[in-house]
C-alpha cells in the first residue's frame, strides 16, 4: 500500500514530521525554512483529514 492509496497514513506521516521538527527545536514563530516546512506539513495533514476528522466514503442520495 502506498501513501497515495491511504490519505490517513499520509496525514499521520505529515503530522509526525511537524512534531519531530518542533521537538528538534524549530522555532514555531520563526521564519526559517524548517518552520515553513512544519506549517506546510500540518496544513497538508489537515487538508487530507478534513475538518471533521478522517474522510469516510460519503453516501449519495437522489430523489
Amino acid at each position: 500500500m502506498t501513501y497515495a492509496d491511504d490519505p490517513q497514513r499520509l496525514a499521520r506521516l505529515l503530522r509526525n514530521l511537524a512534531d519531530a521538527l518542533e521537538e528538534a527545536g524549530v522555532n514555531p514563530s520563526g521564519s526559517s525554512d524548517a518552520r515553513h516546512l512544519m506549517d506546510d506539513a500540518r496544513a497538508a495533514a489537515r487538508e487530507l483529514q478534513g475538518p471533521d476528522g478522517p474522510r469516510k466514503p460519503g453516501r449519495f442520495a437522489a430523489f
